[in-house]
């Protein structure tokens, strides 16, 4: 199938075709058509499969169909959870909108009211928000919601971990009559059953391309190497920074403090290293992302506030100074190290703090890691780990039982 074969406008076509793009991605190929014609939709694919451009294309073709003059009110709504996963959905739209007179605009934390109110008493069809600043701005009465007719959110999954759904519901509530699209990386879960319910029509549309919703794209290779200490965790790293086959590469902690530290050791590495957080200044944070996006950085050490909101194809290196708290940060983290199918890596540096953690994320996706060692940076202290048991986790849905012995 190429791009043509999905009835998109002639305007869509040739900004994807300017892309270098000739076929639709397996979530492209499904929920675009799904999408153009109305239907309410909940999609999972894993990062990196293209899940931009499967809404991007239809809410522009919608639009475009619409054919009416740009209004106070936007006739789409995008949510993202992030300021940079925003950002990134933006510079598509800006991409595929090239051809047409479509007027697009961006709210997000960390930017002066004054300048978001004057935003929004220009003309535009779309609008592209983080949820927490958008009902910031309905409170001061800002907002006009009238001529909205279409609804996105991405990585419903993360909206959920951070604490959006009051938000999101409050939104949802001020939009008339409209189609709601909700994408993510995972599905699965009753929350999420609970929060797409609460969103959709009774006769909304599934997508699921995964086997399993909890699953790392087969392309990315997953290395865990036990480490002693932080001075062997330096060694480690500077080891994997060194590879000749590293493009570009996110350096994962836990805490913005951590950062500052992480950005100074890998400086005196002799790279150009940066850093991500949540609380750095918004100009800071995109002037960080566009000099990892023109190459003139080789690290981002970031905290997970980045690990969705990153989309850049140099990027083939994941490294995990720290396991994350939860299991499911560690698959959007994994998910960094591969755009558009290229192969990736993504290494988890383990010490003994990080073995519990290290165990629930294969048991969360139903794999083992493997454990692996750099010669001349061999761990020295040998600590037992249920992931070298040779026994496979056990299906989901089965229960293990001991056997009981009896007493003599």
């Amino acid at each position: 199938m190429s791009f043509s074969d999905l009835d998109l406008d002639f305007t869509i076509e040739q900004a994807i075709e300017d892309l270098g793009l000739t076929e639709p991605t397996p979530i492209q190929e499904q929920a675009i058509p799904l999408a153009m014609d109305a239907q309410d939709l909940l999609a999972c694919a894993p990062t990196g499969t293209g899940k931009t451009i499967a809404f991007a294309a239809p809410v522009i073709q919608h639009i475009l169909d619409r054919d009416e003059e740009s209004s106070l009110a936007p006739k789409a709504l995008i949510l993202a959870p992030s300021r940079e996963l925003a950002r990134q959905i933006f510079q598509v739209f800006e991409k595929l909108i090239v051809h047409t007179k479509i007027k697009l605009q961006i709210i997000v934390g960390g930017t002066p009211y004054g300048n978001q109110q004057q935003q929004l008493s220009e003309p535009c069809d779309i609008l592209i928000a983080t949820p927490g600043r958008l009902v910031e701005l309905d409170e001061r009465g800002w907002l006009d919601f009238s001529d909205t007719t279409m609804f996105v959110i991405d990585e419903a999954d993360r909206m959920l971990d951070m604490g959006f759904v009051d938000a999101i519901k409050h939104l949802h509530k001020q939009i008339p009559e409209h189609q709601t699209l909700m994408f993510s990386a995972t599905i699965d879960g009753e929350k999420m059953g609970r929060f797409a319910k609460s969103l959709l029509r009774s006769e909304a549309e599934t997508i699921q391309l995964t086997d399993s919703p909890r699953s790392i794209p087969s392309q990315i290779k997953q290395v865990a190497l036990r480490v002693d200490d932080e001075a062997h965790k330096e060694a480690v790293l500077e080891h994997l920074l060194k590879q000749e086959r590293l493009q570009q590469a996110v350096v994962f902690v836990t805490n913005r403090d951590h950062v500052d530290v992480w950005v100074q050791k890998i400086r005196k590495l002799g790279l150009r290293c940066d850093g991500l957080h949540g609380e750095m200044k918004q100009s800071d944070r995109n002037d960080h992302l566009k000099q990892m996006k023109k190459g003139r950085l080789q690290v981002l050490v970031a905290t997970d506030v980045a690990a969705r909101g990153i989309d850049l194809p140099e990027i083939n290196t994941v490294i995990n100074i720290r396991l994350p708290r939860r299991a499911d940060s560690y698959v959007h983290r994994a998910g960094r190290a591969s755009r558009e199918g290229n192969p990736g890596e993504c290494y988890s540096l383990v010490d003994i703090h990080d073995l519990p953690m290290i165990e629930k994320i294969q048991r969360y996706l139903q794999t083992h890691i493997q454990f692996s060692k750099i010669a001349g940076l061999e761990p020295k202290t040998k600590i037992r780990s249920s992931n070298n048991s040779k026994k496979k986790p056990p299906k989901r849905g089965t229960v293990t039982t001991k056997k009981k012995t009896k007493k003599k």
